[in-house]
This record gives C-alpha cells, structure tokens and sequence, in this order.
C-alpha cells in the first residue's frame, strides 16, 4: 500500500511569521488516484493463483510512487519549493513501506499458510505438495502412461530413482547455499524445489505414489470412455471436445485420444496446485491485513526519524537538526 509520508517539510529560515493557512488535502491521496496505491499489494498476494495479473498490478503502483515523490520533491504543500532531502525522504519512505515490506509480508504469509498445510493427512507443507506434483508433471511428459499400464511398477520405480536423484541434488545444494542468498530466497522466492529434500522422505514419496496411482486410473478411464471419478463435469466435457479436437487435427489423429487424455490429466494436476495457491493467496492477504500498520509505524517512527533523516540531515548540509526545528516551529 504506497502511502504519503507524514513528514512536513522544513525551512532554514526562522524568520517567517505564522500565518492561518486553509487545510491542505494532498491531491494524491484523493480517489480514485489514491485506489493507485494499493494495486501492488493485490499484485504480490495475487501472484500465486494469477502471475501475469500480479505483475501488471504493479504497474499502476510504480506510477504513484513515481507521482508521489516528484510531488513532494517539487512542492511543500500548496507552495512550490523543490527540496532534495524532502524528496529522498519520501522515496525511502515508499520503496520501504509500500514495496518491499509489504511484499515480503504477503510471500511469508504465504508460506506460512502453506506450513499450516502439513497439518493435513499427507504431512507435507502445501509447497511440497506442489514441488512433488510439478515434479510428477516433468516425470510424466517425457513418457507416454499408455506404455506403463500393464508395468506400473517399471514407472514407479524409474519415478523414485529420479526422485532420489534429484533429492541427493538439492540437499548438495542447499547445504552449500550462501545464508543470504539462502534468506532472500526463503523470503522472496516463490518456487522451492529444495522442499523436496527437507521433507521426510516417506512423506514425500507415500503422496507422489497416490498421485500415480490416481494418475494411471484417469488415464484408465479416459481411454475406455469413462468418466473418472475425479473429473467434474465441465471437465470431462473438457475432454471431450479436446479430443474431437484432436481427432480432427493431422499432427494428433493416429494418437489423439492418448494425448487428450494426457493433456486432460495435466490440467487435472495443476487444479490440484491451484487450491494450494489459493489457500496460500489468503494467508497472504490475512499477514499483510496483519502487518502493515506495524509496517508504516516501523519505517516512519524508527528508519525515517531515526535513522534516514539524520543522515540525509548531514548529506545536504543542514545545520539544523528536524528536530530541533520542529521544537522552535511549536514555541513559536
């Protein structure tokens, strides 16, 4: 949520008589301009269940921010007085408490949620459980299932000895993993294969063993003509006009019930990580609900007056502490 730093701008000059001046309202924060401020917050918590919208959410955030700083750089309220250090100010007042802040609030919510998600049967975090299906995903598109029905067990045991690979892999890696980059990643990154390797490996392989046993029996049913069980009814019509699409198509005929039923499996799959994605959106939006007044409190009470403005204070030469100023403006 970009906000408008609370900060008044000061002047060197102690000779200006106190005037009554009429109330001034920022511009800025008027709607529907002031609506531009939280787009990027919808962005970050957005982003699990609808990336590309996340992104450009943060579009009309970026240009706020822009139009916020250069306000306050150029003017003191209604007077134009262009003023480096004011406009800095707001800038580290912004990119602290409307960007990054905020943003990692949204992500460890949602990792947060996505730990309460061992709490279920299968144990494992929501993010396991969609590093383990993505992985089932990756396994499955360079073998074709109609090969392996009468020989489950060849696949599954070719899946656990690339599983087993790639866990030995990540547990290499995560070992040697730099601690800051190993905190940025914690709390920025959205994608953790490495999951696969701190979960309890009987875990992991008990859930991707009913993944494929649930896999080969849509398959099962899909080429009999059936309804599986797991499909709803939009998504067996789904298969349905998929395959006479396929039917009709050159590069598909001679195999297009194989690949609309593959097809239609995969996306069977990624509605499973679209529930995860959608529990973690709300843990998401539930922390940043959460965490942004403390945000606001801690970046204007504690980083701004404590620590930026005595610096920026010494960078552009003012003699004059704030303050110290803003003790005089109340005597007056």
């Amino acid at each position: 949520m970009l906000k408008i730093s609370p900060y008044k701008a000061y002047t060197t000059s102690f000779t200006s008589s106190k005037k009554e001046d009429k109330k001034y309202t920022d511009p800025l924060m008027k709607w529907p301009a002031r609506g531009l401020a939280y787009t990027n917050e919808l962005g970050a918590a957005l982003s699990e269940v609808a990336p590309k919208l996340g992104v450009l959410l943060w579009f009309p955030a970026m240009l706020y921010f822009g139009a916020d700083i250069y306000d306050k750089y150029k003017n003191e309220k209604t007077s134009f007085d262009p003023n480096a250090q004011r406009g800095t100010e707001q800038a580290i007042f912004q990119l602290l408490a409307s960007v990054i802040l905020p943003t990692a609030a949204v992500i460890s919510g949602q990792k947060i949620a996505s730990i309460a998600g061992a709490a279920g049967k299968t144990g494992l975090t929501l993010q396991t459980q969609e590093e383990i299906i993505n992985f089932i995903q990756d396994f499955s598109s360079r073998r074709h299932l109609g090969k392996y029905l009468d020989r489950k067990n060849i696949f599954e045991d070719h899946f656990k000895e690339s599983l087993s690979t790639k866990r030995d892999k990540l547990i290499r890696e995560h070992k040697v993993k730099n601690p800051l980059k190993f905190i940025s990643d914690y709390v920025f990154s959205r994608r953790h294969p490495e999951s696969l390797a701190l979960s309890q490996q009987e875990k992991v392989l008990k859930f991707a063993d009913d993944n494929i046993k649930t896999m080969f029996n849509i398959y099962t049913d899909l080429m009999n003509g059936k309804k599986p069980k797991e499909f709803s009814d939009k998504m067996w019509k789904k298969f349905n006009k998929l395959k006479d699409k396929y039917k009709k198509d050159p590069d598909y005929k001679t195999t297009y019930l194989r690949d609309a039923a593959e097809d239609s499996i995969r996306k069977y799959q990624k509605g499973l990580m679209t529930k995860a994605k959608v529990l973690k959106t709300i843990g998401g939006f539930v922390a940043l609900g959460i965490a942004i007044k403390p945000i606001d409190h801690f970046v204007e009470k504690v980083i701004i007056k404590k620590v930026v403005e005595p610096q920026l204070s010494i960078m552009f030469n003012n003699s004059i502490p704030r303050k110290e100023l803003d003790n005089f403006n109340k005597q007056k």
